[in-house]
């Protein structure tokens, strides 16, 4: 290993634990080999069980494909859900990635880097509008037909289900929105407090249930869940219509 660079939420400032990703970026020196590959699976399993709770996730590259589309690179190393990867599963490199990496990497471990490579920002802001119109256009779908679910499902298990689309959903989002609007990349919660200063009055208690739930906080705003599901909805397309107003404003 020539250097581990941590990006992500760590790398932001605003890393929550019990909450927050552990992204990592390891810079090889050459391909590895089985047994290479046998040793890191080790070392990962160690890591499991000293930290059981922890949600890691990353890539074992060569410097030379480091800030590579996904689809350049040549063989490399993933660590997702809880094992090692031959075949790039999970894998999580994209120009967001490359950015954070680029600006805000924190060395924990080997040589410091001199990332040569550039991330232009109107291949971020094309990224991202991509993800916006595809992965987030489908949450906001499947939220619209869960919408008559409701009464059917058992209560609780409807309130889990509404916290974490709340939380994903609505900080996800807004990373987006803030990205198009501002040309830089902010964490979830940070996200979320800047969707208050941008974000109509109506669903500023939305908001603040996201960044409680993030938090692992037990604040809650809402009583009904057909009306917290309703405004989710809402927000989102709401969100979504704004984004694309936004990129299309500066082409």
């Amino acid at each position: 290993m020539e250097s581990v660079y941590i990006y992500g939420s760590v790398a932001l400032g605003d890393f929550i634990e019990g909450s927050s990703d552990i992204d990592f970026i390891t810079i090889l020196r050459e391909p590895p080999s089985m047994s290479d590959i046998e040793t890191i699976s080790a070392a990962h399993q160690a890591v499991e069980r000293e930290f059981p709770h922890a949600d890691i996730m990353g890539a074992y590259l060569s410097i030379q494909d480091v800030g590579k589309a996904q689809s350049e690179q040549n063989f490399f190393l993933t660590y997702f859900n809880k094992q090692v990867h031959s075949n790039g599963y999970g894998a999580d490199l994209n120009p967001i990635t490359w950015w954070i990496l680029k600006n805000h990497g924190m060395k924990v471990y080997g040589a410091e880097q001199s990332f040569s490579y550039e991330v232009k920002t109107e291949d971020l802001l094309q990224y991202v509008i991509e993800n916006l119109n595809t992965y987030w256009v489908s949450w906001i779908r499947r939220l619209e037909e869960q919408s008559t679910l409701l009464g059917t499902a058992d209560p609780e298990s409807v309130a889990k289900r509404l916290d974490t689309a709340v939380e994903w959903c609505t900080l996800g989002m807004l990373r987006q929105l803030y990205t198009l609007k501002e040309h830089d990349i902010r964490s979830k919660v940070q996200a979320g407090y800047y969707g208050m200063t941008t974000i109509p009055q109506q669903w500023h208690g939305l908001i603040h249930e996201a960044i409680s739930i993030k938090r692992l906080r037990p604040d809650r705003v809402y009583d009904s869940h057909e009306k917290r599901l309703t405004d989710l909805i809402a927000l989102l397309r709401y969100i979504h219509q704004e984004a694309n107003r936004v990129f299309v404003e500066r082409l």
